[in-house]
């Protein structure tokens, strides 16, 4: 009877960090991509904080200055409440169809590599697990990347609109909140990504595998 050796999860991440070693360039350009969604996301995130807390936070010379300007009503209408859940909306959509692509892209042109590991024995749980690994720490750098640098412009935009009182308009643990979020559809955007792919892939006969073009 044919004995069947199942790898234990430490070999799996093993051989996924020596897999994104060896595709440095390409895992790089895949973690650009997660980057910059999630960049988007927290930036507009980040930007409607600030919008939002300005009665509570911000100093009495800032909120004189907006009023003067007509822009402190103009925050606080309905009107742009409503632009403001559009624009979270959008952010969403794009974070989502721009992961999901960039995952979709990664695992598909790996069909042949599949086919390979599949003609060695691989069973399809293993290839499952590993390009999960793979998307998981791709999801985990794209995010963070992502989240420092839309908060960098988000607090540059901030800065440029509500001078220093940018720094103090969200509260410490609404940030922590925001950011907390922000990974977490990260991650699991990036893994629900890569899952359709990588099941659909570990299913194919190995032959069928090594003659996918994409």
């Amino acid at each position: 009877m044919k004995q069947i050796t199942v790898l234990p999860y430490s070999k799996v991440i093993q051989i996924a960090l020596r897999s994104m070693r060896y595709r440095l360039v390409k895992t790089f350009l895949v973690t650009c991509c997660i980057a910059l969604a999630l960049a988007f996301l927290t930036y507009i995130l980040c930007t409607n904080g600030m919008s939002a807390h300005l009665a509570d936070r911000a100093s009495e010379a800032l909120q004189q200055r907006l009023a003067r300007e007509g822009l402190l009503n103009q925050m606080r209408s309905a009107n742009q409440q409503s632009q403001t859940s559009w624009m979270l909306g959008i952010a969403l959509l794009i974070s989502f169809v721009g992961i999901l692509n960039a995952m979709l892209i990664s695992v598909s042109e790996r069909f042949r590599e599949i086919g390979t590991m599949k003609c060695l024995g691989g069973l399809d749980s293993f290839i499952v697990k590993l390009y999960l690994v793979e998307s998981l720490f791709q999801g985990m750098v794209g995010t963070l990347m992502g989240m420092l640098l839309g908060l960098i412009l988000g607090y540059l935009d901030g800065l440029g609109r509500f001078g220093a009182d940018a720094w103090v308009l969200i509260p410490p643990w609404e940030l922590v909140r925001l950011l907390a979020t922000t990974f977490g559809i990260g991650v699991a955007l990036t893994v629900a990504g890569a899952l359709y792919p990588a099941w659909r892939a570990a299913k194919m006969e190995p032959v069928d595998a090594m003659r996918s073009e994409v």
